[in-house]
């Protein structure tokens, strides 16, 4: 494995995204376009900056900034590219970092990884105060191989891609998402190449689609991963795997974040996916919020037709983030 170092990345502050022009953002000549259309991007950035502004008063943290760098990475066997993407508290000194740190991998939604909504979450959880002095990365996987934001505009394209990579197949006698697995796999191999990452110390968070990886993950049994999150997760296609899979002796958490309004994400596919992170080891929590839709976290589908299933609900975001981020810090012992 070839050691990545922080110092030789291109990093920008993210204020610049966040105070960029919506307009531009969503444009098919944009490269990386991160957002369908200006009134989404305008949406998420004005959340971005009235949750940078008006943070709580009690965290100093949440008001420093963040830097952000893409960090492009090979796939299974080498034969695709990812377009991965990093961000640090801007109080991160690339060039002296002491001690190494946690990470938190996010998962993309079907939205694709050039989505203006992941980079937002990803600031947001790095100005957290819970990282104290020290720091952490944050890590936005991409698993569409998507570079330049064409999940935006060629949906058939996304759906022939999503449709392959949670395909069943048979490889040395066992049925498994092998292209699911072999492509998380891969985006794991990225983070722990990073010279500053503490690879005993990483969670995955999955929004929407990035369920699948992220359950995916949890049957891997990946050493160093510690915790689990999703958030209106899609676990569509989830079996049930075998005993054998069961890792014991360690204690690692897992929080299931749901809308019971959400049409796209039965019950059933809840108690499913819970039996299989408790088959795997892993201790599992479900939070069912009673009001709440699909992308529920995304302040954006407040103003999107509720008759698609999809509403953005203050009281699921809320409680389901501090969820999120009691585990982190338990995982992490922060």
């Amino acid at each position: 494995m070839v050691m990545q170092l922080l110092r030789d990345c291109t990093w920008t502050p993210t204020s610049e995204l966040r105070n960029a022009d919506p307009q531009v953002l969503c444009l098919p000549t944009t490269v990386p376009r991160l957002a369908r259309e200006e009134s989404y991007a305008k949406d998420i950035i004005d959340a971005w900056n009235e949750h940078f502004h008006h943070a709580s008063s009690e965290s100093s943290r949440k008001y420093i900034d963040t830097l952000g760098s893409p960090f492009p990475y090979k796939g299974p066997n080498g034969d695709a590219e990812f377009s991965g993407y990093l961000i640090i508290p801007s109080t991160v000194d690339v060039n002296n970092i002491p001690d190494k740190l946690p990470v938190v991998i996010i998962f993309h939604t079907g939205a694709g990884p050039q989505d203006i909504f992941n980079r937002f979450q990803a600031d947001k959880l790095a100005r957290e105060s819970c990282w104290g002095d020290t720091g952490c990365i944050i890590f936005v996987a991409d698993v569409v191989s998507d570079f330049v934001g064409w999940t935006w505009g060629d949906r058939e394209r996304y759906w022939n891609t999503r449709k392959d990579l949670l395909e069943v197949t048979e490889r040395d006698g066992h049925k498994r998402r092998w292209k699911l697995r072999d492509t998380v796999a891969a985006a794991m191999d990225a983070v722990k190449s990073i010279d500053a990452v503490d690879t005993q110390r990483i969670v995955a968070w999955g929004f929407c689609l990035g369920g699948q990886p992220v359950v995916e993950l949890g049957r891997m049994q990946c050493d160093g991963l510690k915790g689990l999150i999703t958030f209106h997760g899609i676990f569509d296609g989830i079996d049930l795997p075998d005993k054998e899979d069961k890792k014991d002796n360690e204690t690692r958490r897992v929080l299931i974040c749901n809308g019971l309004l959400d049409p796209h994400v039965p019950m059933s596919d809840i108690d499913t996916t819970k039996e299989t992170f408790e088959r795997c080891g892993w201790n599992c929590e479900v939070l069912n919020f009673e009001n709440a839709q699909h992308n529920f976290s995304n302040p954006r589908t407040k103003y999107d037709d509720s008759d698609g299933g999809f509403g953005y609900d203050e009281h699921a975001s809320t409680k389901g983030w501090t969820s999120a981020l009691e585990l982190i810090k338990d995982v992490f012992e922060l």
